[in-house]
This record gives structure tokens, sequence and C-alpha cells, in this order.
């Protein structure tokens, strides 16, 4: 892997993250379900390139797990506030 892609894809993936923590920190509970899925991404994202970069296997398995707990957590999120919500 080219070292300038490497740098240009850890630029990206702070950039997005610190745009996912300033969405997180908004009072609305759609901002905060946005910015929590796209912190799953981000940090999916950020594991596989090291995986792929050090050759660490179990990573790749670490990054899927997320993937798939990240949108379930917002579903139950989701779940949990409607129900708040009706009360």
């Amino acid at each position: 892997m080219n070292e300038y892609v490497l740098y240009f894809t850890m630029f990206a993936l702070i950039t997005s993250a610190f745009s996912a923590l300033r969405l997180s920190f908004k009072k609305e509970t759609s901002n905060v379900l946005i910015g929590e899925g796209l912190m799953a991404v981000v940090i999916a994202t950020f594991l596989v390139i090291l995986s792929k970069f050090y050759g660490i296997i179990y990573l790749e398995t670490v990054a899927l797990l997320i993937l798939v707990c990240g949108p379930v957590g917002t579903i139950a999120f989701s779940k949990f506030m409607r129900k708040i919500d009706i009360k």
C-alpha cells in the first residue's frame, strides 16, 4: 500500500471521527443515532486498514462485529426511546 494513500486515509478517518463525535453530542436523539452509526463505520474502516497494513487477521473479524453491532445498537436505542416517548 502506498504510504501517501495510507496517510490520506488516516486523515480522512480522523476528520470523520471528529465530525461523528460533534454530531453525537447534539441534543436531538436523531443526531446521536447518526453520530453513533458514523463512528461505528469509521472505527471498522480503521481496523480493516490496520489489519491490511500490519497483517493482523483477527482485526477484520472485530471490524465485522462492530459493523453488525452498530446498526443493532441503533435500532435497540431507537426502540427504547420510542417506548419512553409514548408514556
